[in-house]
């Protein structure tokens, strides 16, 4: 009758956060770039700078939520794997 829902995908939902981070970094870094050009006329270095610095924030915050994500899964593999083991034995 009533299916299961599917659980999510932890990689998809980072996969749809890393986009919207991505592009706040760049619109927010950016954005500060572009007022500082205006407000001393270097244009457009500081907008430039500021977007590279967004593009960099926003993957620095990729690799940070992936490097989490695995080691939760190792975590949970190591104790899927301590408690599936027989009594009297630990896996090496």
């Amino acid at each position: 009758m009533f299916k299961k829902p599917r659980e999510k995908s932890p990689y998809f939902l980072l996969a749809v956060d890393f986009g919207y981070n991505l592009l706040g970094s760049i619109l927010v870094l950016g954005g500060l770039g572009w007022y500082i050009d205006k407000r001393y006329g270097t244009t457009p270095w500081l907008m430039i700078a500021g977007g590279l610095l967004g593009i960099a924030v926003g993957f620095n915050s990729l690799f940070r939520r992936l490097n989490l994500l695995e080691e939760k899964r190792k975590v949970d593999k190591k104790k899927d794997s301590q408690q599936n083991s027989p009594p009297g034995r630990h896996p090496r």
